[in-house]
């Protein structure tokens, strides 16, 4: 059961889909002439002066930014996953008979280095860390990446020849952390359950605080092109509100002291 977040309007029932098809309605009508691209960024941050970005700029940055959140935590599905557990898995396999065929090098530099590299590189037999889940196979492939990178290995990996596979290596392990919803370098703090639902009902106050906003400048607005755009802006997100009611005999959304009335729908005014 899909659990509540309690919000002014109901964003709390939406479901993750939901939020991540919502991406399209941004891309079209009102929204569309919204133009994003001059603050978007990956640290999902505003700048040293956020007064200066337009609200409805503000609004899709972030709906936009909420959504994007929501996808990474949800991750590739099962298929997609296994796809790439086998590519990182392979990468790790080529490592181990690479260091094997250089440990048997006519130069003794050569030797001298692929024995430490595989001390330190490989677990248990020389390849025990395909067998691993995939949040310890995302560590462990970081963590070899940073030892080939840095360090006294960092030299070894020339002499052996691994610079290529070491960027191999930090490709799948990139992707296989994609894939479950983590993102570049971040730790793994909590289960996937829980970065689902945390993203989730990040979306649910988002949205919400979006549409209540968009509502209170309607009710203040009068008729005019700027109520009309008012309008239409906030039709989309009512209509999704629509299409997930709060199923029955559950809460009403709980009123936040202060902030005005929930607008009924709108159908925005004719041109």
């Amino acid at each position: 059961m899909k659990e509540h977040t309690t919000t002014r309007y109901g964003y709390g029932y939406i479901t993750e889909r939901a939020f991540i098809a919502f991406a399209h309605d941004l891309s079209e009508g009102s929204w569309a002439e919204i133009a994003i691209q001059d603050h978007d960024n990956e640290q999902h941050e505003l700048g040293p002066d956020p007064f200066a970005i337009p609200r409805p700029v503000a609004w899709k940055l972030r709906a936009t930014w909420s959504i994007a959140t929501l996808r990474d935590a949800l991750g590739a599905s099962p298929e997609v996953l296994a796809k790439l557990d086998v590519s990182w898995d392979s990468t790790q396999r080529k490592l181990y008979y690479a260091i094997g065929g250089a440990m048997e090098d006519e130069s003794p530099e050569v030797r001298t280095a692929a024995t430490r590299l595989k001390g330190a590189l490989l677990s248990g037999n020389g390849t025990a860390q395909t067998a691993l889940s995939y949040d310890d196979e995302v560590d462990f492939g970081r963590h070899q990446v940073e030892l080939m990178m840095h360090g006294a290995l960092a030299e070894d990996t020339t002499t052996v020849g691994l610079t290529a596979l070491r960027d191999r290596i930090h490709e799948t392990t990139e992707a296989l952390a994609q894939g479950i919803g983590r993102a570049p370098g971040e730790p793994r703090t909590m289960a996937r359950s829980k970065r689902i639902r945390a993203a989730a009902a990040a979306c649910a106050s988002h949205f919400n605080g979006i549409h209540n906003e968009i509502a209170w400048l309607l009710a203040s607005t009068p008729p005019g092109s700027a109520r009309t755009q008012l309008e239409r802006m906030l039709a989309p997100f009512q209509a999704l509100l629509e299409r997930y009611p709060a199923p029955a005999g559950a809460p009403a959304p709980t009123p936040v002291e202060g902030e005005p009335a929930a607008q009924p729908a709108v159908a925005p005014s004719p041109a």
